[in-house]
């Protein structure tokens, strides 16, 4: 599709750069002049020109580079049709049916008379289409007319476009972005409290072997109302039981005949209120009971309280156990707690946190609180002496049970303050001896790296303070080899840059 004349082109970089020296043309002699380097981003493609400075009447070759921007691959094919249209009016059309090799046409262009012309590239592929226009294209009387200009001694890195487009490469301009106002600090994944429960045993007994065949391993998961084991209680413990059961059952029809007899006048409102405490209280005794196991004829069959995974297995067949004897803990991860460590000296920003951003070691994907379901609990009422932090609490749900209580993690907290920062992508960002920097691409194939001061950050993105301007790309993916090529230029992918 096409994106029409101009861009959105960010940046248009129009310079001169040492001829060509590691570049060998096929027919093009050698130039005494710095070549010219045009860089244009669209939309859908990028274009990284370079070309002699132009005679009238002399034959040029063209080295047009064209990358895909939704993958930032080479162009492997479509017909390029090239355009100029002079001062006069008058226009050369040069087209190209593919490209000589992926990414690269190669088109010669004689113009015979000097002045100042419009170039227009056309690109028409199933792959992608797009129309560029770039400006000035200037035509001397000849070459011995041509100026003579210093070449750019500048310590930019190169990074040519077949290394490029045989990495995981990216860019993104620098822009002005809504962002909530952040600040980053550490936390810890906690599980609920209320996610985590000992199972003990409510009597004394036996697990024996012959009805436990099927025994809880560590790491399995139950489900609310599971079986966990059969009990066989002793002596003692079962008439315990059968008091209880007893208790709340001579409880119940005592309640029910206080009641007749209040209703018929013959007792108190204070007997009556009696009675029923007492039945409320065996009834929730019996219930509570109830809610830990199932009366068999092979003994009383002790039930999972909660869904989730079986923890810790501190019993095994054949074990005997007292009343209130812990026997299993059940962790159910679906829904954790983020236990975010708040500085001392922002202790005031902690009731206004609205939602936070983590990462964890191990796990690629920054996550958002918001995002997972999930909100702020709870603030502390008093900091951690020993760390001086004061905790905040959030809760969320846990992706695919994927996180682990214990984790430590990176948290961005937002605050309920917004404004439009400068902002690049995180990813973008190198640490370099603890030093925050980015490399920019200053033209199609050189590269500038810049020490940068950061601000907010938040869904990817974080404030530049200093160091890059508006509309500067930066690369996303790909700096690793970028940096090898500042340090080491052998060290970098491909060698030569050959058409």
């Amino acid at each position: 599709m096409k994106t029409g004349y101009y861009l959105f082109a960010l940046t248009v970089l129009l310079f001169y750069v040492p001829g060509c020296s590691d570049h060998k043309h096929d027919t093009a002699p050698e130039h005494e002049h710095p070549a010219v380097s045009v860089t244009l981003w669209t939309d859908s493609t990028e274009l990284f020109m370079e070309y002699p400075r132009l005679s009238a009447g002399a034959d040029a070759e063209f080295l047009i580079h064209l990358s895909v921007m939704k993958t930032f691959k080479a162009v492997t094919e479509g017909t390029l049709t090239v355009e100029f249209t002079g001062d006069n009016g008058k226009t050369l059309k040069i087209t190209e049916s593919a490209p000589k090799r992926a990414g690269i046409y190669v088109p010669v262009v004689r113009l015979d008379a000097a002045g100042t012309y419009q170039m227009t590239i056309r690109l028409n592929g199933a792959q992608v289409s797009d129309e560029i226009r770039v400006e000035n294209i200037i035509v001397y009387p000849s070459e011995g007319e041509i100026p003579h200009e210093e070449e750019d001694g500048s310590s930019e890195i190169g990074f040519l476009k077949e290394q490029q487009w045989k990495i995981d490469f990216a860019t993104q301009p620098a822009a002005i972005r809504e962002m909530q106002s952040s600040f980053k600090t550490s936390g810890e994944i906690t599980v609920r409290p209320d996610h985590q429960v000992k199972v003990v045993s409510p009597v004394a007994g036996t697990i024996t072997p012959k009805h436990n065949r099927t025994f809880p391993r560590q790491g399995i998961y139950v489900k609310s109302g599971d079986v966990l084991i059969t009990l066989s209680p002793t002596a003692d413990a079962s008439a315990g039981i059968e008091k209880v059961k007893n208790d709340f059952l001579l409880s119940e029809k005592e309640y029910e005949r206080v009641k007749k007899l209040y209703a018929a006048g013959a007792v108190s409102g204070k007997r009556l209120d009696e009675s029923k405490f007492d039945f409320e209280a065996k009834q929730a005794g019996y219930n509570a009971l109830l809610d830990q196991v199932r009366f068999t004829s092979n003994g009383y069959a002790l039930i999972a309280p909660v869904s989730g995974y079986i923890e810790n297995v501190m019993t095994s067949p054949g074990s005997q156990t007292a009343a209130g004897q812990e026997l299993f803990t059940i962790i159910n991860p679906s829904r954790l707690l983020l236990k975010v460590n708040v500085p001392a000296n922002k202790f005031l920003l902690a009731n206004e946190t609205t939602d936070a951003s983590f990462t964890v070691e191990g796990y690629n994907t920054e996550l958002t609180i918001s995002k997972l379901n999930g909100k702020k609990v709870s603030v502390s009422s008093v900091l951690n002496p020993e760390n001086r932090t004061l905790p905040v609490y959030f809760e969320f749900s846990n992706p695919d049970n994927k996180l682990k209580g214990g984790i430590f993690a990176e948290v961005s907290l937002k605050t309920s303050e917004k404004g439009n920062y400068l902002s690049i992508p995180e990813s973008a960002i190198v640490d370099e001896d603890r030093t925050k920097t980015v490399y920019i691409q200053a033209s199609g194939e050189s590269f500038q790296k810049r020490t940068i001061k950061t601000g907010a950050s938040g869904d990817g993105y974080i404030q530049i303070v200093e160091g890059v301007h508006e509309g500067e790309r930066v690369v996303t993916r790909g700096a690793y080899q970028i940096r090898l090529a500042a340090l080491s230029p052998e060290s970098a992918i491909g060698s030569g840059h050959v058409h």
